[in-house]
């Protein structure tokens, strides 16, 4: 049976099913539910984001913000709506109860009535219901309808459970009291409904939120893709080459920083070309320079050298003695070296071949030259056939190479052959001087022969590289060839 109530007029105490406490234990459940874990101190650093994560984080919060507003705003509408229906059941319930101790007044005896009414109470939903007889004092519970779906979790009915309404009502037969009627709001059907109905909505709220999120995210990287083109060229850019363009791009506040890159390449690849041309004028004034020298000094000291030359043996002819003899003999031999260092001279300021002759030709000349002088050393020329013809400064350039490349391996190296190439790609020429010597011992600096000529290499847009060890040592450079200009015939 059920057991007895402690007083009537302090509430009731059903049997053995108590009634339903939507907020016992929630807010420790929500708590131990809710708190985040806490972070370590020693969490590692993030790392930069990208702009897509940047943009994607931006549309996930505010995703989020609005997910977390639907919640709350769900949350409130269903928590009102259960308040009402609980208000609405306790009402209905009351005029049930009413109706049903009418019905019976007169036709059950007077006595028997509390035993009876807990089996003719119908009990709606929302609430729970059960009798107190004055007689025995037992309280019974009125059966009501069974849950239909799962119970909600306690954290969920903690936050939308309305406040526990409780009526009591007295049943009085024949000016006598024979019990109570007590009626108090039972929301776990429909707080099970609720949430039923508000995480299947949520949860495809959360499902589209995500596929809307990886669209935007796909979005975003295509509308990007840009800014990715744009940075690979910049460092394209950054490694030296000039010929790397964005292009047009589609979207329209990129084009301008994309017409500004390619403009920029532009500008660096006129300015470069410039340079290059400057550089290229400094080399060229530089020769004519050094050949008007060479010129002035085989015009004018030449034929000076050969009349002094030829009055000191006039002189040493026609000596009344021989001390005037010895003079003017020792006159002609000063004039005589004079004459050899003029010629050493005029050899280094302009080889009098370049620009005469095919640069093939005056290379075949200068190591047929060396073969001569050095007869016990091995000295290969190795042309490449149908090369274009070098300008001027091209040409003495890569003659200098090779004398002093063959200068530094037959005086210096005691190399016993020397090998020396020359050909040409699509964009340059290229020439090798190679020997089998000793080498150059290790942290020797570059002579001023090499440091020069490196130099002037520069200055043409080329570069030099120099490779030494117990093997020998292989000087390799390379020089542009001229490009031709749009527009040119």
């Amino acid at each position: 049976m059920g057991e007895r109530a402690d007083s009537c007029g302090k509430g009731v105490v059903i049997g053995h099913a108590p009634f339903y406490d939507a907020t016992a234990g929630a807010e420790s459940r929500l708590s131990d539910d809710l708190t985040p874990p806490r972070r370590s101190a020693n969490h590692a650093r993030m790392t930069p984001l990208s702009l897509t994560q940047r943009i994607l984080l931006v549309i996930l919060a505010v995703q989020a913000a609005l997910f977390a507003a639907l919640a709350v705003a769900s949350l409130e509408s269903v928590r009102r709506d259960i308040a009402t229906e609980s208000r609405l059941a306790v009402d209905t319930a009351r005029a049930l109860v009413l109706a049903t101790v009418g019905t019976m007044h007169g036709a059950v005896p007077p006595d028997r009535i509390m035993r009876l009414l807990p089996e003719r109470l119908v009990v709606p939903r929302h609430v729970a219901l059960g009798t107190v007889d004055i007689l025995d004092g037992v309280v019974r519970r009125v059966p009501g309808p069974v849950l239909a779906h799962a119970p909600a979790p306690r954290w969920f009915a903690g936050l939308v459970a309305p406040d526990l309404l409780e009526t009591r009502l007295p049943v009085v037969i024949g000016g006598r009291p024979r019990g109570y009627v007590f009626i108090a709001t039972d929301p776990g059907a429909e707080i099970a409904l609720a949430w039923r109905n508000l995480s299947s909505f949520l949860g495809l709220a959360a499902l589209a939120a995500l596929v809307q999120g990886v669209l935007i995210l796909l979005a975003t990287r295509q509308c990007l893709r840009p800014v990715a083109a744009i940075a690979s060229r910049l460092s394209d850019l950054r490694r030296g080459d000039l010929e790397a363009r964005v292009g047009p791009v589609p979207q329209r506040d990129l084009a301008p920083i994309a017409a500004g890159v390619d403009g920029l390449a532009q500008a660096l690849q006129r300015a470069q070309a410039d340079r290059a041309r400057l550089q290229r004028r400094v080399v060229t004034r530089g020769d004519e320079e050094r050949k008007a020298v060479a010129r002035d000094l085989h015009d004018e000291m030449g034929p000076c050298l050969f009349g002094l030359r030829v009055e000191a043996d006039a002189l040493r002819q026609a000596a009344p003695t021989p001390a005037v003899a010895a003079h003017a003999a020792s006159i002609a031999d000063i004039a005589e070296e004079i004459a050899r260092v003029n010629r050493a001279l005029l050899g280094d300021l302009r080889p009098a071949a370049i620009g005469q002759l095919p640069l093939a030709a005056v290379l075949g000349d200068y190591v047929a030259d060396l073969g001569r002088r050095f007869p016990d050393r091995n000295i290969d020329l190795d042309l490449a056939p149908g090369q274009p013809e070098p300008d001027e400064a091209t040409a003495l350039t890569l003659f200098r190479i090779v004398q002093e490349g063959t200068t530094n391996a037959l005086r210096h190296s005691g190399a016993g052959r020397v090998a020396v190439r020359l050909w040409t790609d699509p964009a340059h020429w290229r020439i090798t001087v190679a020997d089998d010597g000793r080498g150059m011992a290790p942290g020797s600096r570059e002579g001023t022969g090499l440091t020069g000529m490196r130099e002037r290499i520069t200055l043409l847009g080329g570069d030099l590289a120099l490779s030494s060890g117990a093997g020998g040592t292989t000087i390799a450079a390379s020089l542009p060839l001229p490009q031709i200009e749009e527009g040119s015939p």
